[in-house]
């Protein structure tokens, strides 16, 4: 068995790829790996240029946009790897990370996932939480979290088979923490790997607002609320948020002729009617390719 299989999901993200494969490639020497490419039907260049300069990548071509979950769990499903990484196309592998979290798994039986520390691009380290995490990603020695960002997430085969792979009623957003919380829930640990450092541009798809990635990652946070925290839990932030939609809607539509993208108000519009409906689920066209 080979010790890695890496599954990079990609939507138009050609302008990253190259830097990226090419970090995997030349910066993991000393643990066997496969690269799965799953391309959610890209509109750019992304296959071709993984085509003509990794011919080695295992590729997967979506003729739709199934979301990172069920792209991701298309790659689990054919990959062969002890351990699967979960890789964003925006990142560079610096020297060696990939093989220091394989040594810390390979020494830690009881470890279900590690994460590697992430780097913006100046080099200063990544926020990894929310509002009121605690800070683990300034740490400098290896840590017992309870999640780690799904950027860069290595996680055993054996857990995967446990707690299967990533929950697929999320489009976009939140399932790393619930794979990490499905994870610790059956007894393993999760581990923040400071040595093992990863440059992690941060959501360049979204930095040009998309509105289908904005309103997925609302849908996801209602599911991920009622799925860990209950109904009523759910109903109180279906409420928050439908008031909160409500003035959002009525601020843009005011400021409408003055807005630099236009797109927010159809995007407000929809996260409310999905808060106002409870329409926690994604709706998928399954079609691929391989």
């Amino acid at each position: 068995m080979i010790d890695l299989s890496i599954i990079i999901v990609n939507y138009n993200g050609e302008k990253y790829l190259k830097e990226c494969l090419g970090s995997v490639y030349a910066r993991t020497r000393k643990s066997s790996f496969e690269v799965i490419f799953v391309d959610n039907n890209s509109t750019d260049l992304s296959v071709e240029l993984v085509k003509s300069k990794f011919r080695q990548v295992k590729i997967i071509e979506n003729r739709s946009n199934l979301g990172f979950c069920k792209a991701n769990n298309q790659g689990i499903a054919v990959s062969e790897g002890k351990y699967i990484v979960l890789l964003n196309t925006d990142t560079i592998i610096e020297e060696g990370a990939l093989d220091i979290l394989v040594k810390f798994m390979n020494a830690s039986p009881k470890a279900g996932a590690c994460g590697p520390k992430l780097l913006n691009p100046d080099g200063s380290p990544q926020h990894q939480g929310g509002l009121f995490a605690r800070r683990f990603w300034l740490s400098d020695k290896p840590s017992k979290v309870s999640y780690v960002v799904g950027a860069c997430l290595l996680v055993r085969r054996e857990v995967v088979d446990i707690v299967g792979g990533l929950d697929e009623n999320f489009f976009f957003s939140n399932d790393d923490l619930d794979w990490c919380r499905r994870i610790r829930k059956t007894g393993w640990d999760i581990y923040f790997i400071p040595q093992a450092r990863v440059i992690h541009f941060g959501g360049f798809t979204t930095k040009k607002f998309s509105v289908k990635p904005f309103v997925e990652g609302f849908r996801g946070g209602l599911y991920f609320c009622k799925k860990h925290y209950g109904l009523l839990a759910y109903l109180i932030y279906r409420l928050l948020l439908v008031v909160a939609m409500l003035l959002a809607v009525a601020g843009a539509g005011l400021a409408y002729p003055f807005l630099k993208n236009k797109q927010k108000l159809n995007a407000f519009l929809q996260i409310l009617i999905i808060a106002i409906k409870g329409e926690i689920y994604p709706t998928y066209e399954d079609s691929s390719r391989q």
